[in-house]
This record gives C-alpha cells, structure tokens and sequence, in this order.
C-alpha cells in the first residue's frame, strides 16, 4: 500500500477541486497557510511534495488543510492514521513531541477535563476521542486507576460499536491507541476480548481485529482463543484479521509465532473465506521461502472495469484533476479489487474525504441497476454494494431499500444490501421498516431452515441499531417469529445507553 502517495492524491484533489477556487493555485494556497501566530509559513515545493507523495505528510500539515478548505476536523486526520494502522506502521503521537514527556499543565488539565466526561454520562466526539488518547501516548507511563482504564475502554468500545463512517474510524484509532498503551493496554485488550466471547454481545469484527494492533500475550491469546472457540463468524473473521496483523509487523516472539502457526494450520486449505487470508499469514510465518505471487497481466479485466468506472465518475464532475487521474483510478481499483476487506475499506474512506466521492457514487450506482448485474452473480453487485456503504447517501439508501424488499434478487446481494442500510443515512421511513420486517420475518416463518433469510434479517436488526430505529429495534423484540440472534441483537441496541449513542454520533 502506497500511503504517501495516496495521502498525496487524497490531500491534492481536496485543494484542487474544493470550494475555495483560489486554492486551485498552490502559491495562493502556500500565502495562505501560515496563520500570524501558531501555524508558519510552508515553501509551496513542500506543498507539492506532500501532495505527489515524495515526502510523507505531518499531522499537523493535515489539519492545516482541514482548516484552510473548510473540511470537517478530522476528515483527513482520520483517514491518515488509518491508512497507516492498516500499514503497520505507528505514527507519531498526535500531540507534538513523542517519548515520556512531562505534559504541560494546560494539557494535564484538558486530559482530566476528557476523562471525566468519558467515564460519565457526558458526551464525547470522535474529534475529543482522538484528542484524548492522543494525549495519554504522549504520556506512557501514565498512572490512572484500573477503573478509570476500563471505563474508558468499554465506553469507547461500545461508541466504536455504534459509530459509522469518520466517526468510526477517529473510536478504531482512538482504541488502538488504548490497546498498544503500556499502561492501558490490559484494561482495552480485557474490553474487547470479554465482548468478543459474549454470544448476546453485539461485538462486530473490528472488535476482535483491533486486537491485532498490540503484541501483547493478552492480545495473541484472545484472537487465537477465537480461532480454536469462536463466538460466531465475525469474530473468527475478525481473529485471522487480527492475526495478520500483529504477524505483518514482524514482532511477534517464537513462542507467539509458534502458537499462530498451529492455530491457524485448520483454516488453511478449507475452502472457506478464511482459508486465503490463512495461508498468507503462515507463509508469512513459514521458514521455507515461496515463490512471489505473480503479477497481474496489463490487460488484467479488472483494470478495464475500474478505468470504465473511473472515467464515469470524472464525467459526473463540473471539473477534475487530471494529473490526480492516475491515483483516483489505482484507489477505485484497490477499492473494488483488491483481495484484502481492510485495504478496500481504506481506499473507499480515501475516495470518499475527496470531492470524488458523489460522483464515483453515481457512477457505481449506474453499474450496479444494470440488469446484467443487480440480478446476476452476487460477486459484483455485492462489491458495489460495499463500495456504496461508504461512498452513497440518500439516493443510494433508497436503492438499498428497494433491494432489501424485491424479488428475483440473489439472497446474498440482498444480505449485503440490509446491511448497507446502516451506513447510508437515517432517512429510512418508518413504514418501510415495518413492511421490510413484517416481509422477512414471513419467510422465516416459512422456511425457518433457510439460513438467507435469517442472515437477511441480522443485517436489518444491526441497521435499525446503528441508525437508532428503535421502533424497528421494538418491534424485532416483540415479534415471536424473529429470531433468537435477532432478538437478542434488537434487545443489546436498546439497552444500549443513551449518552453512548448520540457520542457515537458526534
């Protein structure tokens, strides 16, 4: 993965094709960067070295272009630390400096002002998150109280749960950064391992994945227990994640590499989903040395379907960038091709930071409609589909309704399509809810073996819990025909405090 470089493009298309035309211009763009107090001046050759990936971006260079394009705090932050997790590369702390520093007072003070609200009832945002365990690695040998530890990282664990699209991503960083902390560390990795093996716990794969983040015995043992004794398939999936993880970053000791090696030997050559992320890590681990996987020929037909896809999503645009062409089309490539979930997903929070986020939306859902696709191989649409989670809003939520209540759709396409829900905006009408629900829960009813359905219906009750339908959520409580899974889900969402969802929000 590339990350200067597509920190670069994501940083150049945000300037070029903003708002604030005279930005278009990088020496406009230099005299404007320095602020008169705190913020100095920056040569534009910096500028376009940052922008073309020849040198790696500082964090606070990020949020100078968060402030001087008028892009939410955060938007480009975020997506930088988890380009980089995702990487296996640790950034610097997020407040200057690194090492055990002694904190200024005024920083002392804003980290008892954040820990107070996060162990309460009060409301913390993802931007607060970042900010306070920015903060507490910036100050490793902090002495807080186990209770205070674990509070805060089962309140972060259950706003990550509930959050969506930047305001995840700020809580996965933010509780990566809990999990790797020297002092911290055992409370967040105790967080995430008891949700994980609890079966009415709504715990989502990024429970289990982060754990990968820490090399920790705590952390190996937990993702490994999860493999051998899995809660359910998200959290297996979510173990391998894990695994590759903390194997990619080349610290585990012998004793760890030998316990991964055994663990993982099973799933290697099932057939499964998991059987090619497996045997990647034990080739990783394997003292025998493989051959490199062959390169993709140039006419690949992936690449014609991306370039297609790319060249759809500029002409939707008043204007593009075309020296950015190369980069837009290798992050939708990596977006809709790529063989590993945590990169695609990485690619798509890249695209959608950038002003090429509406019209790459427009120019999927074009692809998807297409007779040849919605009702064909679920393969295709499903990727569109997930694409369209981060990318989409409120036209691409009313196909998703569409999908999840037709008929002549592939089960499967439908499956990702109720899940999608969640990630595409509130605006879903109550009685749609109610029909969607009431329409499922009548073919569980008929066919209460088929597992589709059943998997159909998981997917509404985590969407009605993200988008906080608790009308939805009620009636999937109530209803004797839903599910055991799908009670128990509906039944956590609205035990789920308030406080905590509306933070998740923010």
């Amino acid at each position: 993965m590339q990350i200067q470089q597509w920190l670069g493009w994501m940083l150049r298309a945000c300037r070029n094709l903003g708002t604030e035309q005279r930005f278009r211009n990088r020496s406009d763009f230099a005299r404007a960067w320095p602020d008169g107090e705190l913020v100095e001046a920056v040569h534009v050759s910096t500028i376009q070295r940052w922008e073309t990936g020849v040198l790696p971006v500082p964090r606070p260079a990020l949020r100078r272009y968060e402030e001087l394009l008028g892009l939410p705090t955060g938007q480009l932050t975020a997506v930088s630390d988890h380009l980089h997790e995702l990487n296996h590369h640790r950034r610097h702390p997020p407040v200057g400096g690194g090492g055990d520093l002694r904190l200024l007072p005024i920083h002392s003070r804003r980290v008892g002002t954040l820990l107070d609200r996060a162990c309460s009832s009060g409301i913390v945002s993802g931007v607060e998150w970042d900010e306070l365990t920015g903060l507490l690695t910036q100050w490793p040998s902090t002495l807080l109280p186990w209770r205070m530890w674990e509070a805060m990282s089962q309140r972060l664990l259950l706003e990550m749960l509930a959050a969506d699209g930047i305001a995840w991503v700020q809580r996965y960083e933010a509780m990566v950064r809990l999990l790797t902390h020297p002092c911290g560390g055992p409370a967040a990795i105790a967080a995430c391992a008891s949700a994980a093996g609890l079966r009415n716990h709504q715990a989502m794969t990024s429970t289990v994945a982060a754990l990968g983040s820490s090399d920790h015995t705590d952390s190996i043992t937990a993702m490994i227990t999860q493999v051998h004794n899995p809660t359910n398939d998200r959290a297996l999936t979510g173990a391998v994640a894990g695994l590759a993880e903390a194997v990619g970053r080349g610290r585990l000791d012998l004793t760890q590499r030998r316990r991964v090696l055994v663990a993982l030997q099973p799933l290697a050559g099932s057939g499964d989903d998991l059987d090619a992320r497996s045997a990647q890590i034990l080739q990783r681990l394997s003292p025998v040395p493989r051959q490199p996987a062959p390169v993709a020929p140039p006419d690949d037909p992936q690449r014609h379907v991306t370039e297609r896809l790319t060249l759809r999503a500029i002409a939707q645009m008043e204007c593009s960038d075309a020296a950015g062409y190369d980069g837009f089309a290798e992050l939708v490539h990596h977006m809709l091709c790529y063989p590993s979930g945590d990169t695609q997903l990485a690619a798509s929070f890249a695209i959608a930071a950038t002003p090429y986020r509406g019209p790459l939306a427009v120019a999927l859902q074009e692809e998807l409609i297409s007779p040849g696709t919605i009702a064909g191989s679920p393969e295709w649409s499903t990727t569109l589909l997930a694409a369209l989670r981060t990318l989409g809003g409120e036209s691409e939520l009313q196909l998703a309704e569409r999908i999840v209540t037709a008929t002549g759709i592939p089960a499967e396409t439908i499956r990702v399509a109720a899940f999608a829900i969640a990630h595409l905006g509130d605006k879903t009408p109550a009685l749609w809810w109610k029909h969607a629900i009431d329409q499922r829960l009548g073919m569980v009813a008929a066919a209460p073996d088929r597992p589709a359905d059943i998997e159909i219906l998981r997917g509404l009750t985590y969407s009605a819990g993200i988008t906080g339908r608790r009308d939805a959520l009620e009636q999937l409580r109530s209803d004797p025909r839903t599910p055991f899974d799908s009670r128990a889900a509906a039944t956590w969402w609205l035990d789920v405090p308030a406080h905590i969802l509306t933070s998740a929000r923010h």
